[in-house]
């Protein structure tokens, strides 16, 4: 009965932090109020939702060997050290842990293949960049670049700014449409981009998307994600420059203009709702904030509490 349970309660919050959890937590409001503490309950989703995958699979594979998943699989591993093939497992057990183990193979090379990818893209880009364009001295030195292109874009390319891999690209298109004020402004914005290592916090959504595209709370959480850390990019940019400046811009860049892969744009996210934040700047909660730091722990210390409960 234990058994049932323990795995029970994995495979229902799996189900839910893959669906319908992403789906309210999309339609929420408060997060235009803390987006830095949504992005970390955004996170605390997709690890819960990890790990919940592999241990109902595990759970369910290891459940004749012992009371607990540690002590099932601490089991099995001396079964095979000691010359069982099967770990003591039947067959119906042994193809549940086959697929355990393809899961969890699936899950841990995602990450660092998109990884490689996102780095890869971003590189040939920027090599790019530097044979097609002009070096820019308002950005930072050797950051800025101009790309002449009739479209409007700005965005950056991040990277070590130590060793000179960060980029910040306007087309002359954007240039023509902004004043001074709105330049400096998106250069803060992206200059946000670049100290906080945003494309970092993006990288596992990225990589979740592409380990579980079919879940439409996956898609949910990587466009919200998305949104979310233009809205915090947006928060430091103000601190040096007029709110209403960065929403003009915004404005006048529109949305839609083509960015490579790995990039970080101004008008990243949902541009009408970031305009609306800017122009009419909702209030700061300490209720939600704290509120969701601690639904983030709770997420990721069910499967956990899980695994380790008794498989009987």
């Amino acid at each position: 009965m234990g058994s049932f349970v323990a795995v029970a309660v994995m495979g229902i919050l799996a189900a839910a932090l893959l669906g319908p959890i992403p789906a309210v937590l999309d339609r929420a409001r408060w997060p235009y109020r803390e987006p830095r503490a949504a992005l970390v309950l955004w996170q605390a989703v997709g690890l819960a939702g990890g790990l919940t995958v592999l241990g109902t699979a595990a759970a369910m594979a290891l459940a004749p060997l012992g009371p607990t998943l540690w002590e099932a699989a601490a089991v099995y591993v001396r079964n095979l050290a000691s010359g069982d093939l099967t770990g003591g497992l039947g067959i119906g057990h042994l193809i549940l842990l086959a697929i355990a183990v393809m899961i969890t193979a699936w899950l841990v090379g995602v990450l660092p293949v998109t990884i490689w990818r996102t780095f890869k893209a971003r590189k040939r880009h920027r090599q790019l960049v530097d044979l097609v364009s002009r070096p820019w001295p308002t950005a930072r030195p050797g950051d800025g670049r101009v790309l002449d292109h009739p479209d409007a874009a700005a965005y950056c390319l991040p990277g070590r700014v130590a060793r000179g891999r960060t980029r910040i690209i306007f087309t002359t298109g954007a240039l023509s449409r902004l004043d001074d004020a709105e330049v400096a402004a998106v250069l803060a914005h992206e200059d946000a981009h670049l100290t906080e290592r945003h494309d970092l916090v993006a990288l596992p959504f990225l990589a979740w998307v592409t380990a579980f595209p079919w879940f439409p709370g996956v898609r949910r959480a990587r466009f919200a994600v998305a949104t979310l850390l233009e809205m915090v990019a947006d928060d430091r940019a103000t601190s040096s420059t007029k709110p209403a400046t960065l929403a003009s811009a915004l404005a006048r860049m529109g949305s839609g203009a083509h960015t490579p892969p790995g990039s970080l744009p101004i008008d990243g996210g949902s541009v009408l709702a970031r305009v609306h934040r800017l122009l009419d700047p909702p209030p700061r909660s300490w209720g939600w904030r704290i509120s969701a730091y601690l639904l983030a722990i709770a997420l990721v210390s069910v499967p956990i509490n899980a695994v380790g409960a008794s498989l009987y």
